[in-house]
């Protein structure tokens, strides 16, 4: 007896079937995921706890949230959660001037300022080649009295500062003159005195590009007597940006045209810059060839390196006599490279002088983010040295105290306090050598 049944049964039975298959499919579709996921569950636990806030606050907070700044509240910790100092979430604002920064574009005022006990106030320590302020005439070690702008007098300058408010009068004054999109055009009045006499007040423009390096002569004692003569040219590298090693290489031929024989190179404080512009910096000074180690090498997380090499370019024949490094505690990063790699690469030409350096061994890269704006700082890999191997450990301190020569026998490079250093490296450059010398690790 054969058995029909109707077309409409017959639907039903395969809706019925195509439903039971839902399940197994997605059963099977989850299991292969998982595979695919390195630790899903933990993934789930994490992600969970933000839709937990989410759901508490949306239930319970009493106020509507603002969506984008609950969004880059919860990049800022995410990133902050990984307990790196050097990684850190950029607004689409800081993240246009960190790149603009690194082009060396970024406008500034171009001096740099520093306590000085002999007039009880705030001095010029350092004018930047190129700026608005070494057009307007400021010279170091200017003694500022005031300062205004539009009228307003900037709360930072006074007549007088006592040592214990000095660094936040400093740090107040570089916040009052920052340049922003607001004060591009905007002058700054600085009244100063000079030998101890009122000059002029002088208006310095907030507009000028950024200058990377800045240079001065100084005194060391000629080889045949005690005569003082400015034999020593002293360059401070404030970062390592685009520009940098241009405006480094043009500082070494003025200051040898002006009978520099030996240099010194000022990277205490600097820690920005990107490794790029390092190594072209370094490139200047280095007894390299292409077919030699890499000046530098980033190992990234997963086992791959990238490294740096040498394109040959170095204006070491300018430096005649011997290079010293100035290096401290805020020394940083590449600023760390760039001291360990001259040192390395010219054992018997170049000195590191101060106290050992911050000791970040990281690189970073900027990411854009495109859903709440900006980008993310990540760290993404290790750097490593000249004549390191990728993931050894190394460090940037002073010289050891080393018998390059008889002469030189017990000298201490391992200096406190800033003008000390200074005095100290002019010394050590000066000294008179004999012509061999022992070659010593760095």
């Amino acid at each position: 007896m054969s058995r029909k049944i109707t077309v409409g049964a017959a639907i039903a039975m395969a809706l019925l079937m195509v439903a039971a298959s839902i399940p197994l499919t997605m059963l099977y579709a989850q299991g292969e995921h998982n595979k695919l996921i390195e630790d899903l569950p933990k993934l789930v636990a994490e992600f969970g706890a933000l839709q937990e806030i989410q759901n508490k606050v949306g239930d319970e907070f009493y106020k509507k949230p603002a969506r984008d700044a609950v969004n880059i509240g919860m990049v800022r910790g995410y990133i902050a959660g990984l307990r790196d100092p050097q990684s850190r979430y950029l607004s689409a604002q800081e993240y246009k001037a960190y790149m603009d920064r690194l082009e060396g574009k970024t406008p500034e005022l171009g001096i740099v300022l520093k306590y000085s006990p002999e007039v009880f106030g705030l001095v010029i320590d350092q004018v930047k080649a190129g700026s608005t302020a070494a057009v307007s005439g400021l010279q170091a070690g200017d003694h500022i009295t005031k300062a205004e702008s539009g009228g307003v007098v900037l709360e930072s300058i006074k007549a007088e500062v006592s040592p214990a408010e000095a660094e936040a009068a400093i740090n107040k004054f570089y916040q009052e003159t920052q340049v922003t999109a607001d004060t591009a055009s905007v002058a700054i009045t600085i009244t100063y005195k000079r030998g101890g006499l009122y000059q002029p007040p002088v208006n310095v423009m907030l507009g000028s590009a950024v200058s990377s390096v800045s240079t001065d002569m100084m005194f060391g004692w000629a080889d045949t007597g005690e005569i003082p003569v400015k034999t020593v040219g002293y360059i401070k590298i404030h970062h390592f940006f685009r520009n940098t090693a241009e405006q480094l290489e043009e500082a070494v031929k003025d200051l040898s045209a002006q009978n520099a024989v030996s240099y010194i190179l000022d990277v205490r404080g600097c820690s920005e810059g990107n490794l790029e512009s390092a190594c072209k910096a370094i490139d200047l000074f280095a007894y390299v060839s292409r077919d030699a180690a890499a000046m530098a090498t980033v190992q990234y997380r997963d086992g791959t390196t990238k490294p740096y090499p040498s394109d040959e370019k170095n204006i070491i024949s300018y430096a005649i006599g011997y290079i010293a490094v100035l290096i401290d505690e805020g020394t940083s990063g590449v600023a760390e490279l760039f001291a360990y790699d001259l040192r390395a690469y010219n054992l018997t030409k170049v000195f590191l002088v101060g106290l050992p350096t911050k000791g970040v061994r990281t690189v970073q890269e900027p990411f854009p983010l495109s859903t709440v704006g900006g980008a993310a700082l990540l760290t993404v890999g290790e750097l490593t040295p000249y004549g390191v191997e990728p993931g050894k450990a190394w460090e940037v301190k002073p010289n050891p105290v080393i018998k390059e020569t008889d002469k030189l026998e017990g000298v201490n490079y391992n200096i406190t306090g800033a003008e000390a250093q200074l005095t100290g490296a002019v010394a050590i450059l000066t000294k008179p050598r004999e012509k061999k010398e022992i070659i010593t690790s760095p």
